[in-house]
């Protein structure tokens, strides 16, 4: 029971990876704040993790509104007290075309969701983990986001971002107990890999690691989940 009485907050949780993280989270005792915008399906998720004799939060969200963001950390407070780990999961992907032929509104859409709202999400918490002098973030990179690869310019460059912010986020928080690492689960069979690569339980005990206590002097980093240990 790695994360006993700690609270987490799961975006993009309704299905594949973020779904796995959160299951993941409550089998070590953590209780866990499920955000999509898929209201049914995180409401599926919060039925699972009842039935697993923890308390869970469905809240329907979508992380690139700075409303609905607030909204959300601010009912997952009112209802837990607290608040010790986000993971930053929600996403899409990319057309994957040439850049040239990459639409405005196609670029302004990947970077609304896999880089502003990750930081909307990471400028909400930030003061109830300041106050509580402690807290993990993770947000889940990609090989994409260290690597270049063609086609996938817009989603590869919102997860050089994310990178980016990562670091300059650990060194500012690092202070007030609070830790910020960025994670590359690989190919993981979700919905947006087209169900191909490892099971999504296969890259969870990572992300167990990362909000756990295990890893306190762990900040600022970018992991791999094949091969992390």
């Amino acid at each position: 029971m790695k994360l006993q009485g700690k609270v987490a907050l799961v975006t993009g949780g309704g299905r594949g990876l973020g779904r796995a993280i959160a299951l993941a989270y409550v089998r070590q005792g953590a209780n866990v704040v499920v955000a999509a915008r898929t209201t049914a399906q995180i409401e599926q998720v919060v039925a699972e993790i009842n039935g697993l004799g923890r308390r869970g939060l469905a809240i329907t969200c979508d992380v690139g509104d700075v409303q609905g963001v607030n909204h959300m950390v601010d009912e997952a407070i009112s209802h837990f007290g607290r608040l010790d780990i986000l993971v930053n999961n929600a996403a899409i992907l990319s057309p994957t075309r040439p850049l040239a032929e990459v639409t405005v509104a196609d670029w302004d859409e990947v970077m609304r969701v896999n880089l502003r709202g990750p930081f909307l999400c990471c400028k909400a918490v930030l003061p109830q983990m300041m106050r509580q002098r402690s807290g993990s973030i993770i947000n889940v990179s990609s090989g994409l986001g260290r690597d270049s690869s063609p086609y996938y310019g817009p989603y590869a460059t919102s997860k050089w971002g994310l990178e980016g912010m990562t670091k300059a986020l650990a060194a500012e928080v690092k202070r007030h107990g609070i830790r910020v690492n960025s994670v590359s689960p690989g190919v993981v069979a979700t919905q947006m890999t087209g169900f191909i690569g490892s099971k999504p339980d296969a890259v969870t005990p990572l992300f167990v690691y990362l909000a756990s206590d295990d890893s306190s002097s762990v900040t600022g980093e970018a992991l791999d989940a094949p091969g992390w240990r």
